[in-house]
């Protein structure tokens, strides 16, 4: 590869003046401008990031550590940083930790890889990487689980006290409420819950929004209209059997996410009971599946591009020193109406 001496001994002009064309600085004639990148360009010059980080304390490079990217939301934060880097010309360095594998839905266990985390977590700081983003497979708190860094660190997708404590999320409360209003709406008050395993905060939360707006419109929610799964399609198709064959089965039902809205619907068509017309679903996360579920499913859309986006804005805020308001940013959701829900009829 040809060095920025070379390139100035084609150039007949000094280092330094190379330096100035590729850092477009200093007081360089149109015409040496023009003489340099012609060069550059036909040699296909392209400068050492590392070493220029090590004269300049900044490589203009994030480094990004996610937990699983095969999980279904890491694609689309990832899409998100990419964008920002690329509107501002930055670098990325990526790391997958793989670690769907390895533990599953068993997210407290992300604490026995913590010396895996870590250990590439300092190799991208070897890297002169001038901060780093975590993405989590999962919303939850990671505390004690990275160690301090003298770099900026913002998660998202997760969320901690550590190292600042500087996040991106998303609002599970508004929405739920949303969730529950457009039952309402729609003359709904036998209206049911499946939400996902007890000790997660994204269940907490949604419980907590939908069940404000059932008492704030006065709708009681009987105690066996609330259910408890995993997460995933047959525990929300157990649970929704068990809700649809009760004495009073709801006509409303609120999966807190896609996998167990899917099981919802399986558990509908072999009851016979029409969707929308006589039940109504509703799930969370707007997978690729809600689009093409029968019929479509009713869903909420999580602003991941924008979680990713965000991110990557607010750690070279933090790069740069810049004032940032809130460290903690909370995203809104939408709900994305479909073929589950309709207008009840007495």
């Amino acid at each position: 590869m040809i060095t920025i001496k070379e390139i100035a001994k084609l150039a007949n002009v000094s280092a330094a003046t190379v330096s100035y064309v590729l850092n477009n600085t200093g007081n360089i004639s149109q015409e040496t401008r023009k003489r340099v990148m012609e060069i550059v360009e036909s040699h296909n010059y392209k400068a050492n990031v590392v070493a220029k980080s090590l004269r300049t304390s900044s490589s203009n490079t994030l480094g990004v550590v996610v937990e699983d990217i095969t999980v279904w939301n890491s694609s689309e934060i990832i899409k998100g940083i990419s964008e920002f880097v690329e509107k501002n010309n930055k670098h990325l360095i990526l790391t997958d930790l793989g670690l769907l594998s390895k533990i599953g839905s068993n997210f407290q266990e992300v604490v026995k890889y913590k010396e895996k985390i870590n250990n590439e977590i300092k190799l991208l700081l070897s890297a002169q990487v001038d901060g780093i983003i975590y993405i989590g497979m999962h919303d939850r708190e990671i505390d004690n689980v990275i160690d301090k860094i003298k770099k900026p660190i913002m998660y998202t997708y997760c969320y901690t006290n550590d190292n600042g404590g500087n996040y991106i999320s998303y609002d599970n409360i508004d929405i739920s409420y949303k969730i529950a209003e457009t039952f309402i709406m729609n003359n709904h008050t036998k209206i049911a819950v499946i939400c996902g395993s007890y000790d997660a905060k994204p269940s907490y939360k949604r419980f907590c929004g939908f069940k404000k707006a059932l008492d704030d419109y006065s709708i009681p929610l009987d105690p066996s209209y609330i259910k408890t799964a995993n997460w995933d399609y047959d525990q929300g198709y157990k649970c929704a059997i068990e809700l649809l064959e009760g004495k009073n089965p709801p006509t409303a039902i609120f999966a807190m996410n896609d996998l167990m809205a899917a099981g919802v619907l399986k558990a509908a068509r072999e009851l016979n009971i029409s969707i929308p017309r006589e039940l109504s679903v509703i799930g969370f996360d707007n997978r690729e599946l809600s689009m093409f579920t029968w019929p479509a499913l009713t869903t909420v859309k999580i602003p991941l591009f924008e979680m990713g986006y965000n991110a990557a804005q607010a750690i070279y805020q933090l790069i740069n020193h810049e004032k940032i308001e809130n460290s903690k940013y909370i995203l809104s959701c939408e709900l994305i109406e479909r073929d589950t829900t309709t207008r009840h009829e007495l």
